[in-house]
């Protein structure tokens, strides 16, 4: 661990972005609001400075959507926001259609 970690300034990078469509992401949001979690699609800017499709979602959802994830053998960053949000950053780019089959098995939010 030689090299330092990016700062904010060095992660902006420009590129053509969305990869997800809006039909894809509010297909992943319904299906998430129905399981009774709350989240919004966005971009962020990962560690490798590229943009990547994200979930905006509630700081305390985070702890059960990671091991929903990790479940589902998925690898993202987090990223936390203001006013009690945090981002999940899907590093990997993976394609819509797995991250809809894997939403599509999460468990249901008891909080």
């Amino acid at each position: 661990m030689t090299q330092s970690y990016f700062t904010e300034d060095q992660k902006m990078y420009t590129s053509n972005f969305p990869k997800w469509n809006f039909d894809e992401c509010y297909l992943i949001q319904e299906i998430l609001e129905e399981k009774g979690y709350s989240m919004n699609c966005v971009s962020r800017v990962g560690c490798d400075r590229k943009w990547h499709d994200a979930w905006q979602v509630e700081r305390a959802d985070v702890p059960r959507l990671i091991e929903q994830l990790f479940r589902q053998r998925l690898v993202v960053e987090v990223q936390a926001e203001g006013h009690g949000k945090a981002s999940i950053n899907f590093v990997y780019d993976y394609h819509p259609d797995t991250i809809i089959s894997a939403v599509k098995r999460f468990w249901r939010n008891n909080r």
